[in-house]
């Protein structure tokens, strides 16, 4: 690329470039293509995005607004992606995207991210969010409602008998123990046990909103993650949640599956419940009969 002035070749430096938004006239420090000879600036068409963004931010900075780096990295340290980022705030997913690329947010969105994710607020209000999936028992909650008391002591049902018999249990197989145990129980009863909602998945059925609902498991001393693929229990396992029909669902799961964990998503990939139900829609129990 060479200088329009001297026609000497453009070196890509960080340079001050003046710019405008909504109104606005602003300056700011960006990448640039300067001229070494004549000091003539422009931009890169791969550069035009930072600038865009930068100039934005600038507009926020001035107003007391979160930049987009800001909230990206509020959303990182929370441990949410986009999606459900936008479901704790109780906005559309196209407003984080916009954020996050450079859009400034108004006013009341600004206040409402700061206000739901101050660090302690967001651990109280967690528990909406897991919640939200709860609702009118339907047959995508297996006609029950949700109770994260029973989710988590159905996590841990399966990794104390994992311990037990020295097997190693990541979330990728609690997941699919889970949805196991619900979908048996209610193939036999017509009514799961733990009231969770499940989700088609490339590696099968997955509790709807999972990250949130192990760093939930987490946080409230339930179990600990070593490592990627390995949960611990830390908690005993309260059998008087369940009857004594829900035990032997849990055990009939944990029975079929104890020796061959490493087949547990490719079984079920073969289950009519995940065949039938389009990628990332709520998995209706009906289909487990």
């Amino acid at each position: 690329m060479n200088c329009l002035r001297c026609g000497r070749t453009l070196q890509e430096r960080t340079a001050r470039l003046p710019g405008e938004y909504a109104g606005e006239q602003l300056e700011i420090t960006t990448r640039a293509m300067v001229c070494p000879s004549c000091g003539f600036t422009t931009l890169h068409a791969s550069q035009i995005d930072e600038f865009r963004t930068k100039l934005a931010d600038s507009y926020r900075q001035r107003r007391g607004l979160l930049t987009s780096n800001e909230i990206r990295e509020i959303r990182t340290r929370l441990g949410m992606n986009q999606e459900e980022f936008a479901q704790y705030l109780s906005v559309g997913l196209a407003s984080v995207k916009r954020w996050e690329l450079g859009k400034p947010q108004d006013k009341s969105n600004d206040e409402l991210i700061r206000i739901k994710c101050d660090l302690l607020r967001a651990e109280q209000n967690l528990a909406e969010v897991l919640m939200r999936q709860g609702g009118e028992p339907d047959a995508f909650s297996g006609m029950r409602s949700f109770s994260f008391s029973r989710l988590a002591n159905c996590v841990l049902f399966f990794l104390a008998r994992a311990a037990e018999e020295d097997c190693v249990l990541g979330p990728l197989h609690i997941n699919k123990l889970c949805w196991y145990a619900d979908a048996e129980h209610f193939r036999q009863h017509g009514v799961s046990i733990t009231g969770s909602r499940y989700a088609r998945l490339p590696w099968g059925p997955a509790l709807v909103d999972y990250r949130l609902i192990f760093r939930e498991l987490q946080g409230k001393g339930f179990i600990e993650a070593r490592g990627v693929n390995r949960l611990v229990p830390l908690l005993e396992f309260n059998h008087t949640e369940f009857s004594a029909e829900e035990l032997e669902s849990l055990q009939r799961v944990w029975r079929r599956f104890r020796g061959r964990l490493k087949q547990i998503v490719s079984d079920s990939h073969e289950e009519k419940a995940w065949k039938e139900t389009p990628h990332a829609e709520l998995i209706s129990f009906r289909l487990a009969r």
